[in-house]
C-alpha cells in the first residue's frame, strides 16, 4: 500500500494573502519545536539504557574502544574529524518575535529581497531568514535583522507590532555533495566501526529519521563488510 505523506495538498489562489502573490500551496505536515523534542530524544536514549556524556574529540580515533561502531553525526566538525574538506559553514539568521495568535507556518522562497519565512511556535514566532554558505559568523547583523521583520510583516501583517524576543544566527552543517550517509571501509584502532551521517545543511530535521533508518540498514545489512551507503541523500 503507498502511503501519501501530504494527502492534503492542494494548489489555491491567493486569499489571504498580500496584494501581489498569484497563489499558494496548502498542506498539512508535523511540526517540531526543537528543545522539547531534544529533551523527548534524550529520554528516549536513557529509557533504552544508553547514556549521554559530553567529550571534546579532535579525532574518531579519540573513541576507539569505546564502543564496537562509532556513528559520526558531528556536523561542522566532520571537516576535521572526518577529514573531509567539502564540509561548510551556512549561516542562517533568524529573529523571535512575541506570537500574536498564529498558527500555521508561512513561508515565501522566491522573494527578491530574500527567504521568507513565518514559524509559530508555542511560545514565539520564528522570523526568518538568511541562507550564507562559507559565512561563519555568528553574531547577529542588526540590518539584516530589520530586512528580516520587514519581510515577514510584508507577508503576515499581523507581525508589525509583535514584541521583538530575540536575535539567533547559528551555522548549519553543509557539504557540497549533500549527507554522507555512509560505512566507513576503514576501522578506527582495536577494529571499531564508523558510519558517517553528516552533512545535512539546513534539512537535519527534516532528514533525520530517514537518514537514522539507513544507518541502522548499514549496521544490520552492509556494515559488517565496511560497504559504503550512499554517499548523497536527495
Amino acid at each position: 500500500m503507498v502511503v501519501d505523506p501530504v494527502g492534503d495538498f492542494r494548489a489555491a489562489g491567493p486569499a489571504g494573502l498580500p496584494s501581489g502573490y498569484v497563489g499558494q500551496w496548502l498542506f498539512t505536515v508535523p511540526s517540531v519545536e526543537m528543545a522539547p523534542y531534544l529533551d523527548w530524544l534524550v529520554e528516549r536514549l536513557r529509557v533504552a539504557g544508553g547514556t549521554l556524556r559530553r567529550q571534546r574529540l579532535s579525532t574518531l580515533a579519540e573513541a576507539a574502544g569505546e564502543a564496537p561502531l562509532l556513528v559520526n553525526a558531528t556536523g561542522l566538525g566532520a571537516r576535521t574529524l572526518a577529514d573531509d574538506p567539502t564540509v561548510h559553514p551556512i549561516r542562517g539568521q533568524i529573529v523571535l518575535v512575541a506570537n500574536p495568535g498564529l498558527d500555521t507556518s508561512i513561508r515565501d522562497e522566491d522573494d527578491p529581497a530574500g527567504q521568507t519565512y513565518v514559524h509559530p511556535r508555542s511560545r514565539d514566532v520564528v522570523l526568518g531568514g538568511t541562507f550564507e554558505p562559507y559565512e561563519s559568523g555568528t553574531v547577529p547583523d542588526p540590518d539584516v535583522a530589520r530586512a528580516i521583520l520587514r519581510r515577514c510583516a510584508a507577508l503576515v501583517p499581523e507581525l508589525t507590532d509583535a514584541p521583538v524576543l530575540g536575535h539567533l544566527a547559528g551555522l548549519r552543517p553543509g557539504r557540497t555533495a549533500g549527507p554522507r550517509v555512509q560505512a566507513d571501509p576503514r576501522p578506527l584502532p582495536g577494529g571499531t566501526r564508523v558510519i558517517h551521517n553528516y552533512g545535512h545543511a539546513g534539512a537535519g530535521m527534516t532528514l533525520s529519521w530517514g537518514c537514522a533508518d539507513e544507518v541502522a540498514a548499514l549496521v544490520d545489512g552492509n556494515g559488517s563488510t565496511g560497504t559504503p551507503g550512499r554517499d548523497d541523500v536527495e
